[in-house]
């Protein structure tokens, strides 16, 4: 078992953009998640959030599915293209079934809103340590001589 201390240490290096068209959900998960020791990234623009996973290097996104068009889709389809080693957890407030078929094939967490913040810390939480244990697998392999396979997949 990690002690507090290594756990924030370890949380300190890893980096998170949040993306939600509600700037008060941004103003809370923001805030929640630096607390937790980790280094956020909010915005309100979808077109700000593609810029920054283009340019800009995040262990775990962020990304509301949304109701207004599919702006959480196409970021969502953007990370899988350009950071594809890029953990995704998608949060919606309209889980049609579109929006939770879209969620299961593409991101590795989905959280119907609203929910209780200590959840999502875990869901965050979680999906990042799968992320870790992922790319140990991945390390090995490359060790051993194999080619990994698992960078892309959904866990």
């Amino acid at each position: 078992m990690t002690s507090p201390v290594a756990t924030i240490d370890h949380q300190a290096h890893e980096r998170i953009l949040v993306y939600d068209e509600e700037p008060v959900i941004l103003d809370v998960l923001g805030p929640v998640l630096r607390r937790a020791g980790y280094q956020v990234t909010t915005t309100h623009c979808d077109e700000e959030a593609i810029g920054l996973m283009a340019s800009e290097s995040f262990d775990l996104a962020v990304t509301d599915l949304g109701l207004h068009g599919p702006n959480g889709c196409r970021l969502v389809e953007v990370i899988r293209d350009v950071s594809p080693e890029t953990t995704v957890v998608a949060i919606t407030a309209y889980p049609s079934t579109e929006v939770v078929r879209f969620a299961e094939e593409h991101a590795q967490a989905f959280l119907e809103k609203p929910f209780a913040l200590g959840e999502f810390l875990e869901v965050v939480r979680s999906a990042l340590e799968r992320r870790m244990t992922r790319q140990r697998i991945e390390a090995n392999l490359l060790v051993a001589g194999e080619a990994p396979q698992l960078a892309t997949g959904v866990a």
